[in-house]
């Protein structure tokens, strides 16, 4: 096993290189000040893809391939990111037997992954819950209407101390939707934005507030954060990061304070290259 890890790591280590010299280069801006960045390719690259979340000690991702009818959660310490567990093709048998094959983007609540699950005809959308320890499904599925997510659920993000859970559909989203997960994830709530917004791609709640990473086209080289107040639906632009390129697209987003005083750290999606996971000083 150590023969083999060694000469896997000599074949990973000269992509590596060629995608540190040939990557975007991410900077900082005037409301996101980039302190550090995380590069992944291959094996890790697949499970890291679509989500990312924290529950304060580690890191979990999630990555789907669609054409490839590949699905992956990863479980990474916070410092440092390195790799712990991971599982290729976690879903349970009920949605690959319906055709849910994509996982997006993910949120931690009492020891468990919530994943925002779509894809298959007979339910489009849906939630899915793993173990944090084993990354194994709990046997919760939780079936979505598929006229609220007409294009799916990208996204979704549960508040710890409530235990609600937010949501929209992918493009022009009108209504943040709102779930509470003790009581059999019920919708108890569907607030109006103050602006109908597109291409959400992640989402978590920090300090009572929602933030969503915002994958905005034409943008040159940035991307934003929004900020949502979930009582008001109000929606700001709290920040635009410098991505380095407009072919970097905008992943899952999460909130926890490191070592070198970042706060948030988000996953962008550089599909010719690999997988960066930026760490951010935000003043919110």
């Amino acid at each position: 096993m150590i023969i083999i890890r060694k000469i896997w790591s000599a074949l990973t280590l000269p992509l590596l290189l060629i995608t540190l010299l040939t990557s975007p280069v991410a900077k900082s801006s005037e409301t996101a000040d980039l302190v550090s960045q995380n590069v992944f390719v291959f094996d890790k690259a697949l499970i890291m893809g679509q989500g990312i979340t924290t529950d304060g000690e580690y890191f979990y991702t999630s990555g789907s391939i669609t054409a490839l009818n590949l699905q992956a959660l990863g479980k990474f310490t916070v410092e440092g990111m390195d790799i712990v567990k991971s599982r290729i093709n976690p879903l349970p048998d009920v949605c690959e037997e319906r055709g849910n094959n994509h996982i997006g983007g993910i949120s931690y609540y009492d020891g468990k992954i919530y994943a925002s699950v779509e894809g298959g005809d007979e339910c489009y959308a849906c939630i899915v819950t793993f173990d944090c320890e084993t990354l194994e499904p709990t046997g919760e599925v939780y079936d979505l209407p598929n006229e609220l997510y007409d294009d799916g659920i990208p996204w979704l993000a549960v508040d710890t101390e409530t235990g609600l859970l937010y949501a929209t559909k992918w493009n022009d989203a009108e209504y943040l939707r709102v779930y509470d997960i003790n009581d059999g994830m019920k919708n108890v709530d569907n607030i109006r934005l103050s602006e109908t917004i597109h291409r959400i791609q992640g989402g978590e709640i920090y300090n009572g507030t929602l933030y969503l990473s915002n994958d905005i086209h034409g943008n040159g080289d940035f991307k934003r954060i929004l900020s949502v107040d979930v009582v008001t639906g109000e929606v700001k632009v709290v920040a635009e990061r410098n991505v380095g390129g407009e072919n970097v697209e905008a992943e899952g987003i999460t909130f926890v304070e490191t070592a070198d005083g970042a706060q948030m750290h988000v996953l962008d999606y550089n599909k010719l290259i690999g997988i960066f996971v930026h760490h951010y000083k935000v003043d919110f």
